[in-house]
């Protein structure tokens, strides 16, 4: 078995930079794809894995990887996190096969928990 490792699709870095910590202490694989058919090979069996995906960029090709992951890898957890402009897609969101739905004004700190359950390792990392 590889180690865990944490996918994170977003445009900017501030959920990878909360993540960073918990990756370290706990040896996860912390990877950036940048493109869908990049995240779906990085998904590949045999390793526990956890998709962040943050809405923003282009909403239509970030639902769009969370339905095809959570239908090719159902076993791979997924976050989706998104601002408050994207609230009304939560609930679409989850239809598609999210685990949890981060939504601002939650603090995003919660990111390192959420996928510290999902891998069902506790993190200890406490939010600054």
């Amino acid at each position: 078995m590889h180690a865990a490792q944490v996918l994170v699709f977003e445009a900017d870095n501030r959920l990878t930079q909360i993540l960073e910590e918990a990756a370290g202490k706990n040896r996860w694989l912390l990877r950036h794809p940048r493109a869908l058919k990049e995240c779906l090979e990085m998904l590949g069996p045999g390793s526990p894995s956890v998709l962040v995906v943050r809405l923003g960029r282009n909403v239509e090709e970030e639902l769009n990887l969370v339905s095809e992951v959570a239908h090719l890898h159902p076993d791979a957890g997924l976050v989706v996190a998104a601002d408050e402009t994207h609230a009304p897609l939560a609930g679409l969101a989850w239809d598609l096969g999210a685990d949890y739905v981060l939504i601002l004004p939650q603090p995003r700190e919660l990111v390192t928990e959420i996928v510290g359950g999902l891998l069902n390792v506790p993190c200890g990392i406490e939010a600054k």
